[in-house]
């Protein structure tokens, strides 16, 4: 019991090295374990400290100026030109007054009177009142009737309407039928557009006047060169449609029309 009560005074280490060698360095180092511990902290926390504080410090003034280099240039002016002695040009002379109209005098020259040219004598009015006026004089017969050039004017153009829609549109003799049979019959399909395989419908325009003939005839829509002139070619060959009315009178109507180009399927 006694043994018991003497230990309660010792630390772990004195336990642990109770009856051993005490002079060895382990015993040393772990008697002296808390205070290197608090002392390494503490140097760490300095340090820190330390290389914390010096980011703050500006260390530019340990740093040496270099020496600033002075570089001198001389510069040679070269000499300005000499001056020109101009004189100015002499304004120009003031315009010349404005001539007033003259007339020239005519001198009076004194001749003897067989130098002197007789004047012709006035006309008197008997004896041109039954005269024609001209620039010249001819001779002639009183009785001759007075000729009497007609004054030609030519009456203005007036072009009439052309309708798009009337009461009673254009119509080929016979009907369509009869139209599609004409174009079939007289019909030339080009040698360039049949032996390159052209095909395609064409829409030719034209106007029927008042009395059935065509007019103003042009390609719409084309397909070739060949078949669009084959087309136009074609249609004024047309003869003169039914005229279109309107109100029960014959007017100008447009007129569309369509022709097909197709090779037959060999």
């Amino acid at each position: 019991m006694e043994q018991v009560k003497s230990f309660l005074g010792w630390s772990f280490d004195d336990i642990v090295f109770l009856n051993r060698n005490q002079a060895y360095g382990a015993y040393q180092l772990r008697k002296e374990r808390a205070r290197n511990s608090i002392l390494g902290l503490l140097i760490t926390i300095g340090v820190c400290g330390v290389l914390i504080g010096s980011s703050f410090i500006d260390f530019s003034f340990l740093k040496s100026k270099p020496k600033e280099e002075t570089i001198e240039t001389t510069v040679t002016l070269a000499e300005p030109p000499p001056l020109k002695d101009e004189t100015p040009p002499p304004p120009p002379p003031p315009p010349p007054p404005p001539v007033r109209p003259t007339v020239k005098f005519l001198e009076m020259v004194a001749k003897k009177d067989e130098e002197v040219k007789k004047d012709d004598e006035p006309v008197k009015v008997e004896e041109i009142k039954n005269q024609e006026i001209s620039t010249e004089t001819h001779e002639g017969k009183d009785d001759a009737p007075a000729v009497v050039e007609p004054v030609i004017t030519s009456a203005p153009i007036v072009e009439s309407k052309v309708f798009q829609v009337v009461e009673q549109m254009p119509e080929f003799p016979g009907g369509e039928e009869a139209l599609m049979k004409f174009i079939q019959n007289n019909i030339n399909y080009p040698d360039m557009e049949r032996e390159n395989d052209i095909q395609g419908r064409v829409v030719v325009g034209f106007v029927v006047n008042e009395d059935g003939s065509l007019s103003d005839i042009a390609v719409k829509k084309g397909v070739s060169s060949g078949i669009d002139k084959e087309a136009v070619r074609v249609v004024r060959k047309l003869p003169n449609f039914k005229p279109g009315k309107q109100q029960g009178k014959s007017v100008r109507v447009s007129y569309v029309l369509p022709i097909m180009f197709k090779l037959a399927s060999q």
